[in-house]
């Protein structure tokens, strides 16, 4: 087996970079043959608007100027580096694990760039699109696991759904029953809603240091006047204090 250099990119803000991530590839795969660079692997987290881009060079023929010309690009799209080369053996083992086993989308091989941003770009804009405005605040949360009742608090929320943070986040499509206890307001809003994405503790680690990890859950039955009261809280967070 070949020798490799191995590069990652993290680049946040994919909504908005998408055109320069894809001529960076295209430009990437004409400028170097197949005897230098060896692959280009995608991948994407269906919680973030992120993409993972691993580089992989033929050891011997890659030279330094390839690498500089690489950080700087990465500067540029205010990107993450890592320079798997100058970790240790383990730890490099366990960053190449973490990329395919946290993310949802993966393009490995000969693939069309192209239409794998395209689809990138699809699934990512289904996911965290914004169907309603969304709010910053932080708000206690009951929810019922298998096994027990957990509080933690969502650190955001729209009419559509919520962001719970929590160290043990329930598997995707489970329906799950929460109490929100609103700031200012002695009533509790009870929700049935389903989880819709999950955003794991190693994904955080990767992906951004100041996120946490956490469940995004869909709201889709209100009990009682639940949803006139969290309409009336989201009124209060809109109106200057």
């Amino acid at each position: 087996m070949d020798k490799l250099f191995e590069i990652v990119l993290i680049v946040p803000y994919m909504s908005q970079k998408s055109g320069d991530v894809e001529a960076f590839l295209l430009n990437t795969r004409k400028q170097y043959s197949t005897e230098v660079l060896k692959g280009i692997n995608l991948y994407s987290w269906s919680s973030s608007d992120t993409i993972g881009i691993s580089l992989s060079f033929d050891f011997a023929a890659f030279l330094p100027h390839y690498f500089k010309a690489i950080e700087a690009w990465a500067q540029k799209m205010e990107a993450k580096l890592y320079n798997l080369m100058m970790m240790g053996e383990k730890e490099r083992e366990a960053f190449r694990s973490k990329l395919p086993l946290t993310s949802d989308i993966k393009f490995s091989g000969d693939f069309d760039i192209t239409a794998a941003i395209k689809s990138i770009m699809a699934r990512t804009t289904a996911t965290i699109g914004r169907k309603f405005p969304r709010y910053s605040t932080s708000i206690k949360v009951v929810f019922k696991s298998k096994e027990q009742f957990i509080e933690e608090y969502a650190k955001d929320i729209s009419k559509g759904g919520i962001f719970v943070a929590t160290e043990s986040p329930l598997p995707l499509e489970s329906k799950i029953e929460l109490i929100l206890y609103l700031p200012g307001s002695s009533k509790e809003v009870r929700i049935v809603g389903e989880v819709v994405h999950v955003f794991g503790s190693e994904q955080a680690k990767l992906l951004d240091n100041k996120r946490v990890p956490g469940m995004g859950v869909q709201f889709i039955e209100f009990e009682d006047d639940g949803q006139k009261v969290l309409e009336e809280y989201f009124k209060s967070l809109s109106t200057p204090g």
